[in-house]
């Protein structure tokens, strides 16, 4: 095993360097997620219930075209533009990986397609396996509530909410496990990887 880990030196590299940039991209949207949403967003929706007519209150809800009594559709700008993030960041990340194969004129077998993948896949991983909510959680220094309704339909959570105690929504087990099948798949990914580059007969830079 070490052997081979050994001569599978360049791709560990890459992978382990991908795992921290996919992290550190992770890390900085939760660290959004807390200081724009927890300190702005959220605080505005509570304050604008449907019968406060505020100023504040009617201009967002002129601006983003939402009914005279809205307030939970005042978050909705936010949440698009994370989902926004959410397709945008893994094709980037597959894309900066192509670019760096085609530069280099090399021929894309199937071990530097499989590369490509793991690069858009990794951070869609991270995204629909609660890595986010977990991230956002420690962050905050708070523990995970009993029950997280709002993932209900959320990434893989619309069929893994019924590993718990309640199969019509998501609890705070259910985000845990979920987490850790995220890992488990990603470890898979990984495993896959490395023995294709075995067999690939590369010994450098794929």
């Amino acid at each position: 095993m070490s052997e081979v880990l050994q001569q599978s030196t360049p791709l560990v590299a890459e992978l382990i360097g991908l795992l921290f940039i996919t992290i550190l991209v992770t890390g900085l949207i939760v660290f959004t997620d807390i200081k724009f949403h927890d300190d702005y967003v959220k605080d505005l929706v509570a304050r604008c219930h449907p019968d406060n007519q505020e100023d504040v209150c009617v201009e967002k809800r002129l601006e983003f075209g939402l009914p005279e009594d809205a307030q939970m559709e005042l978050a909705d700008p936010y949440y698009e533009i994370l989902m926004v993030q959410f397709i945008i960041i893994p094709i980037g990340f597959a894309s900066f990986r192509f670019v760096t194969i085609a530069v280099r004129k090399r021929k894309f077998t199937a071990m530097r397609v499989f590369i490509i993948f793991l690069w858009g896949a990794l951070p869609l991983i991270l995204f629909l396996f609660g890595v986010i909510d977990v991230f956002y959680y420690v962050g905050r220094g708070i523990d995970i509530p009993d029950e997280l309704a709002w993932l209900n339909n959320v990434g893989v959570f619309e069929h893994t909410k019924a590993l718990g105690n309640d199969p019509l929504n998501v609890e705070r087990n259910d985000l845990i496990i979920t987490f850790g099948l995220g890992i488990v798949f990603i470890g898979l990914l990984f495993f896959v990887a490395v023995k294709m580059y075995e067999q690939s007969r590369l010994r450098g830079f794929v």
